[in-house]
């Protein structure tokens, strides 16, 4: 293996930790070289991660640094890199980076302070001494005693808040001139104050422990847990090695459909982390089912990324013997399907922009986190799920990534999205006016691309919940929206202010279709993506169905069947893989009950896939499901006769 770069290989892998505590009492006590052998074995993982120190602050490890847990009876993670090493796997380990309770009680000065003035019990201040006296020394101590080869940093950007300390403050007056200091998103320079402390975290917290361990040992690959996500859609700056995030255990495949979209377009190795367990309503863990956790990973693998499968050891050390055998199920779905999944790139289809300035925007208007998913992304999170229900399939790029690419893609939507910076508006207007399709949504389309649109805003008519037609009915969406006057735009929707489209016209268009040089513009002057991400109202996607179909883009693969099919344009090796996941379920699910039991078949269905040459050969895997497919005057047409959780039609030029 090439250590170089190890995780650029790396396809399923296994993670566990315990975040020891002073309670402990057993650790490492059933710890043995045969035991962890023997299960990992079942798995044969690609690389794991184990424990090294949890948000408690106590590490697991004999620790000459800082506070080993009281209950180490045995040295587990010397266990763990004996039995990885024999196995020719890498290791890696769990660390909470920036919440670390035990180092606050040791070290009250290290505290973050809130604005309150109250110090934090569990989080750092980003300028104490903690980086420089605990976690780089400890980091470093175990690169130099276990020779490990990789550390996930957990408890790191999703825990970083504003600190109001006299260190903060003076250091932010001194580099800013700014020495007002705001406490609340209402104050002047709250905006400042925030990327002042977002500075911190990239450039001197992980930009600084990451530098500290490749100096140690460039082999070592660092990763900040949801680092570069879509709540920290910024271009990449610190020298992570790749990008991880653990999605969450309820419903945990919808937060993927979204992250594993961003990963894929960062241009970086990445992996997400599926929880093998699950505690709902705080009921105890258990164990989630197989097709659950299948379906869950097909979501991740589909875009040509790896996946983490977290599970948790007894306080004892010993590793549950069933939990294996679940996890070494699905490792043998993922592998099966590893040659038609594993770093496979895009094939250009329909983009959806994720604009950090807009994300931010929104997002700044509330105290709290520095990063995290919060509603700000919910016009995007409702176009991409339209858009894949539509049958289509989508990107996920921040505004740099845009810009660089924008002319792949045959069809480009913007939901909802202000404030976008002027280099961002003009590469939209070069290129729809090159050819370009664009769908713009939101209440602000026609005040801030009047030209793109084609029509004026109506000064001070804005509508509350009004409705859209769809199929012969309506369906409601609330306000804002925007009143407006046509120009070289025509109408494509009219907003209604009850149900009866034919009689209940509110006389201005919730939708217009503008020609711009040689391409066209589909506005939609309301939150129709917003409204779309939080009902999922079947009329809702119609209607964004229809504006995609207005803008008749004839390059864009199309799957015909049921809405819960999501398609992934993908190619690998002169191939095209269309990755399909079947995103159903048996029986129902609801707030109290959060487990997929069963994945039902999904039927036939049908793709059409534009292709200017019969392709050589065609055929699904690696399941193989019946396939009927022609090929004529350019437009590849596949009859699928069904879809259990994940497969693929791959194409052979």
């Amino acid at each position: 293996m090439d250590m170089e770069n190890w995780h650029e290989q790396m396809f399923v892998g296994l993670h566990y930790d315990l975040h020891a505590y002073e309670g402990d009492t057993e650790l490492g006590r059933e710890t043995t070289y045969e035991h962890i052998r023997e299960q990992l074995e079942k798995v044969k993982p690609d690389y794991v991660q184990y424990d090294c120190k949890g948000h408690p602050g106590y590490t697991s490890y004999p620790t000459k640094v800082g506070s080993p847990a009281p209950g180490i009876v045995t040295d587990a993670l010397n266990v763990w890199r004996e039995v990885t090493r024999d196995m020719g796997i890498p290791l890696g380990i769990h660390y909470s980076g920036v919440w670390d309770t035990r180092a606050i009680e040791t070290h009250p000065e290290w505290a973050l302070i809130r604005a309150d003035g109250t110090a934090d019990p569990h989080i750092r201040c980003p300028l104490s001494g903690y980086l420089d006296e605990l976690m780089i020394p400890q980091l470093l101590e175990v690169v130099r005693e276990y020779q490990i080869d990789g550390m996930w940093i957990d408890g790191d950007n999703w825990q970083s808040y504003p600190c109001y300390c006299d260190r903060c403050r003076k250091a932010f007056a001194e580099r800013t001139g700014i020495h007002e200091i705001p406490e609340k998103p209402e104050d002047d320079h709250w905006a400042e104050w925030l990327a002042f402390h977002r500075n911190l975290f990239v450039k001197e917290h992980v930009t600084r422990y990451a530098d500290a361990v490749h100096a140690a040992n460039p082999r070592v690959k660092v990763c900040s847990n949801w680092m570069y996500s879509i709540g920290q859609a910024h271009e990449i700056a610190a020298p992570v090695d790749f990008l991880s995030g653990d999605i969450s255990p309820s419903f945990g495949a919808a937060w993927a459909c979204a992250e594993a979209r961003f990963f894929a377009g960062r241009g970086m190795p990445w992996n997400l982390m599926v929880w093998t367990f699950i505690n709902t309503n705080n009921q105890g863990p258990t164990m989630r089912s197989l097709p659950h956790l299948c379906q869950e990973a097909a979501v991740v693998i589909a875009q040509g990324g790896a996946v983490l499968l977290y599970d948790q050891p007894q306080r004892s050390g010993r590793l549950t013997a069933w939990h294996q055998d679940l996890l070494a199920d699905v490792a043998r779905f993922c592998r099966r399907r590893k040659e038609y999944c594993h770093r496979t790139e895009t094939i250009p289809q329909v983009a959806v922009l994720h604009s950090q300035t807009s994300y931010f925007r929104y997002k700044d208007r509330q105290a709290g986190r520095l990063y995290d998913r919060v509603p700000a992304g919910h016009p995007m999170e409702g176009a991409v799920h339209a858009i894949l229900e539509n049958g289509l399939s989508a990107d996920i790029l921040n505004e740099q990534a845009l810009i660089a690419r924008i002319a792949e893609y045959p069809l480009v939507v913007v939901p909802e999205q202000e404030g976008l910076p002027r280099e961002v508006a003009d590469r939209l207007r070069d290129y729809v006016r090159t050819g370009g399709r664009l769908l713009l949504g939101g209440a602000h389309v026609a005040q801030t691309f009047p030209d793109l649109v084609g029509v004026e805003a109506v000064a001070d008519r804005r509508l509350g919940t009004s409705w859209v037609p769809a199929g012969d009915g309506c369906v409601s969406v609330p306000g804002p929206w925007q009143a407006v006057e046509l120009g070289t735009a025509v109408e494509v929707a009219p907003l209604l202010y009850q149900q009866e489209p034919e009689l209940n016209r509110a006389g201005t268009a919730a939708a217009t279709l503008n020609s711009f040089g040689k391409g066209s513009v589909v506005a939609i002057h309301g939150p129709v993506f917003r409204s779309h991400y939080q009902s999922h109202y079947p009329g809702l996607r119609r209607f964004i169905g229809d504006m995609l179909t207005r803008l008749n883009s004839p390059q864009l693969i199309s799957l015909d069947g049921p809405w819960w099919i999501e398609m992934s344009a993908r190619k690998k090796d002169d191939r095209v893989l269309i990755q399909f996941v079947n995103r159903s379920s048996a029986g129902h699910l609801a707030p109290d009950r959060h487990v997929v039991e069963d994945v039902p078949d999904a039927g036939p269905f049908s793709v059409t896939v534009p292709m200017k040459q019969e392709p050589a050969r065609c055929y699904m895997a690696p399941d193989e499901v019946g396939l009927e497919w022609t090929w004529s005057d350019g437009q590849l047409t596949a009859k699928i006769s069904g879809l259990a959780i994940h497969n693929v039609l791959v194409i052979e030029k």
